[in-house]
């Protein structure tokens, strides 16, 4: 914490105090991490202070995390949104049960570096905002990008970006899950030989939008038709209403182009993807197919790049378990 852009050394030996403690207990309280009350009233100050900010806590860590990369051929830069709720009881007693309560409900994304065997290298960045008491319904349609949450995951693609010039030696991959799937982030992960920057990217779809060159079927329908190029094994977890199971799958993969689509304010445009759809040929009676329809840019040339892309997107669970 000494690398910290805090203002005074002062501050620094608070910050490190802090973490010390809380690392320690991850799981208490503020109070109940830091043990007395002088402590506590230090780290309430130290986070109400106007001279630090989450950037500057963050830049030694996220500077470190810059040299653990360096030494990476693959580096899987994965992002995700975790909710942070703020519950206070409007009635004022301080004790029992809440009745009426007060959320104020803030969003972390952080984009968080994974090495390819899924060891967490550190966190490169994040973003952090608090939705607005009303909500933009029909404005929604009309708003630009720029203006919606969803342009948070354009947000960490540019920092994948960022990060693949600074490391043009390792192969850069931006992870995201199906919330990541917006038309805006293939335009912009579309490579070109005049830029050396674009880093690779790897999202799960959520929408089966229609696929240019297959007589207009959709996504899904059009990759469910493709040759099966192996069979791979993935592990299940057990959670409520599924068993824990190893699932096999089927691996399909084919270069699709969707139709343009128009936006407010831009001309229309298509854009080209490579498509990885793996699906469990045998589930077991009761359970519900495991299926995965990955979108990339990278090239998918034989079943083993495939297979690698799969494996790189199993490490998207990691971030939840650093949630």
């Amino acid at each position: 914490m000494d690398r910290a852009s805090l203002p005074d050394a002062r501050l620094k030996r608070r910050l490190s105090r802090v973490l010390e403690q809380l690392s320690a207990q991850p799981t208490e309280s503020i109070p109940a991490a830091s043990g007395t009350w002088a402590d506590t009233k230090a780290a309430y100050r130290l986070f109400d202070n106007d001279r630090v900010d989450a950037v500057d806590i963050l830049d030694g860590h996220s500077r470190a995390t810059l040299r653990r990369i360096a030494g990476e051929p693959v580096v899987l830069l994965v992002q995700d949104t975790t909710f942070l709720s703020d519950i206070r009881d409007l009635q004022g007693r301080g004790v029992g049960t809440l009745r009426l309560t007060k959320r104020a409900e803030y969003l972390l994304h952080p984009s968080v570096a994974f090495s390819e065997s899924r060891v967490n290298l550190g966190v490169l960045g994040h973003h952090f905002w608090q939705r607005p008491a009303e909500r933009a319904g029909r404005r929604r349609a009309v708003c630009p990008l720029e203006e919606k949450e969803s342009h948070r995951w354009l947000l960490g693609y540019d920092m994948a970006c960022a990060l693949q010039a600074l490391h043009p030696d390792t192969r850069v991959v931006s992870v995201a899950d199906r919330e990541g799937d917006i038309y805006e982030g293939f335009l912009a992960g579309e490579f070109d030989e005049r830029v050396s920057d674009r880093a690779g990217y790897l999202i799960r779809a959520q929408h089966d939008r229609r696929v240019a060159q297959s007589a207009n079927r959709s996504l899904w329908e059009t990759l469910a038709q493709a040759p099966v190029l192996g069979q791979t094994r993935v592990s299940i977890t057990q959670r409520p209403g599924r068993r824990a199971r190893v699932a096999t799958l089927n691996v399909r993969s084919r270069t699709v182009t969707f139709h343009r689509t128009r936006r407010r304010g831009r001309p229309a445009t298509s854009v080209t993807v490579t498509a990885v759809y793996a699906r469990e040929s045998q589930p077991l009676a009761g359970e519900t197919a495991l299926e995965w329809m990955l979108l990339t840019n990278l090239p998918v040339d034989h079943f083993a790049a495939a297979q690698r892309l799969i494996g790189w997107y199993q490490a998207r669970w990691e971030i939840e378990i650093y949630h």
